[in-house]
């Protein structure tokens, strides 16, 4: 013989479902909102246009740093700064070749080489070295601002090092965003 029993408002009947929240961990993942993706863009633009702005004076740093050595061993001949689709193919290979070398620094398996840490400060004291003669010796041509920075020392350095430095920073934050 079965029994069965009513159910009462005093005595509701038992369920495993539980009406605790859900632990921090057990909550469903979401999506970056889209403000992240903008906050991403914005630093990406930034970053590029900051690290093409910089490679402009590197190229140009270079050019003005071997004309003194080739004047320095006797050679009068003197290159000129590349100009045009030669000017962006020579800051893409040497900004790339500059941040490659410089953020490896950051990767564990190199720590303990010390040759790779004399290379590493020999390429980021010619990043900005190169960057600061750039700086330094503007175009004829150049905006007024840029004839003013080359003629504040303070502020070649200052612009130099923010060149060298800052893009890819942003760069990386940038993409780290939208991995996000």
């Amino acid at each position: 013989m079965t029994v069965r029993r009513r159910f009462s408002p005093a005595h509701p009947p038992r369920s495993n479902v539980r009406s605790e929240p859900l632990e921090k961990d057990e909550r469903p993942q979401s999506k970056p909102q889209a403000s992240l993706y903008a906050l991403a863009i914005v630093l990406l633009v930034f970053g590029l246009l900051g690290w093409v702005a910089g490679g402009k004076y590197t190229v140009e740093g270079w050019v003005v740093a071997l004309n003194m050595f080739a004047h320095w061993i006797g050679i009068e001949q003197q290159l000129s700064v590349p100009r045009g689709w030669w000017l962006v193919a020579a800051v893409g290979v040497s900004g790339f070749i500059y941040s490659r070398v410089e953020l490896l620094a950051w990767r564990n398996n190199v720590h303990r080489m010390p040759a790779f840490w004399i290379a590493w400060l020999l390429v980021v004291l010619t990043d900005v070295g190169s960057t600061l003669l750039g700086v330094l010796n503007p175009a004829p041509d150049a905006a007024p601002v840029f004839l003013q920075l080359a003629a504040t020392p303070i502020a070649a350095i200052f612009w130099s090092v923010l060149l060298t430095a800052a893009p890819e920073y942003l760069i990386l934050g940038g993409w780290r965003l939208f991995r996000r």
